[in-house]
């Protein structure tokens, strides 16, 4: 959601305490100038009981050509008693946590049928919403939003059990990910360190490690169409979409890839990601990817993708340049005890074998390698 949203929502909330605080007995006609002076339209707000209101068709404006569209929310101010007087009302009323209920959500394209949440202003002055759960994404997902009132542009987010299978459709209905995800994200003005973890996903349709262990035994490259792994090579099939490879790698379609482990810690800078520790963990495979990328620009900058032994050392290794849309992979490095690795097999069309004497550990994040227990 962008800012203007998450301004004028938070505009919205602040009137609505400095304008109950006044006129506690008209809550309708307070809450419909509340919104106004947020920027947004409403259709009706209707007091259900003390305490207790429904607003319908609620909407704010995010730019000229969308609009944030909330069908029915209903809001709770929990400390407000029924049997309490107008002035102790008004005191409850400043000191509430609020709970709202919205269904109907719509913004930029995407649907909802049910976010929930509560608001609560803490000492100091940060706002939190807590409690968060959004029907659409599973059962068991719960996050949390802590703003800085002072100027809006210091905000932390954690979010918490997103399910994949239901959180994927919005997206990219054909990554066939599944499992369950975190996310934490700190954004102060530009700048934003996010990151998403889980462990114990699963990868459908592709078998990620047969394709990286007939790289590592060379002798079985002739296997498989060899023009594949030379256009391409490990990391490029995987970063290539698996249903975009034809029939070439037919033979590693179908079957399940588990993600022991993942990791994405990503800064963004403007408008330049760079990754800070983004990793993945198979049943057999380690594999991590550094660089970064200018999101505006939509180029790849300096970004390597590796494949580390259990010692951490890396086996494989490719560099992605170019654009978005017509990557340039390079060719593929593998790292090899020359001495005894059977060089014959590879042919510098498809390797650059790198000699290796000792092991020189690359990766100090927090995903482990699948064998190091």
């Amino acid at each position: 959601m962008k800012k203007k949203v998450l301004i004028g929502f938070l505009l919205f909330i602040t009137s609505l305490f400095l304008i109950v605080g006044v006129l506690l007995f008209r809550i309708d006609w307070t809450t419909k100038i509340a919104i106004k002076l947020a920027g947004g339209e409403v259709e009706k707000v209707e007091k259900i009981r003390i305490g207790h209101w429904e607003i319908t068709n609620l909407s704010f404006p995010i730019d000229k050509d969308n609009k944030l569209i909330i069908a029915h929310t209903e809001i709770d101010l929990l400390a407000v008693k029924e049997s309490s007087s107008i002035f102790q009302r008004y005191t409850q009323a400043l000191n509430s946590k609020i709970n709202i209920k919205s269904k109907g959500v719509e913004v930029s394209g995407f649907k909802l049928n049910q976010i929930q949440f509560s608001i609560e202003k803490k000492f100091g002055d940060t706002l939190k919403i807590e409690n968060i759960h959004i029907s659409d994404f599973g059962k068991q997902n719960k996050g949390e939003v802590a703003i800085n009132l002072v100027n809006y542009e210091d905000i932390k987010i954690n979010y918490n059990k997103l399910n994949l299978d239901h959180l994927i459709k919005f997206f990219d209905a054909s990554l066939g990910l599944s499992g369950y995800i975190n996310i934490d994200a700190k954004i102060v003005g530009e700048n934003i360190d996010a990151r998403v973890y889980g462990s114990n996903l699963n990868l459908k349709g592709f078998r990620v490690d047969d394709v990286i262990s007939n790289f590592l035994d060379t002798r079985s490259i002739g296997l498989i169409d060899a023009a594949a792994f030379v256009a391409l090579g490990p990391i490029g099939l995987l970063y290539t979409s698996a249903a975009s490879l034809g029939q070439t790698l037919g033979g590693f379609r179908g079957g399940d890839t588990p993600l022991k482990q993942i990791n994405v810690d990503v800064k963004l800078r403007g408008d330049v990601a760079t990754m800070n520790d983004v990793a993945v963990a198979t049943a057999e495979n380690l594999i991590v990817v550094e660089g970064g990328a200018d999101l505006k620009a939509e180029v790849f900058k300096e970004l390597v993708i590796s494949i580390l032994d259990e010692d951490y050392c890396p086996e494989l290794q490719q560099a992605i340049g170019g654009t978005f849309s017509k990557p340039e992979i390079s060719k593929t490095k593998a790292f090899l005890d020359t001495a005894s690795a059977p060089v014959e097999s590879l042919t510098s069309s498809t390797f650059q074998v790198v000699g290796v004497d000792t092991c020189k550990r690359t990766y100090q994040g927090l995903v482990k390698h699948p064998d190091d227990n």
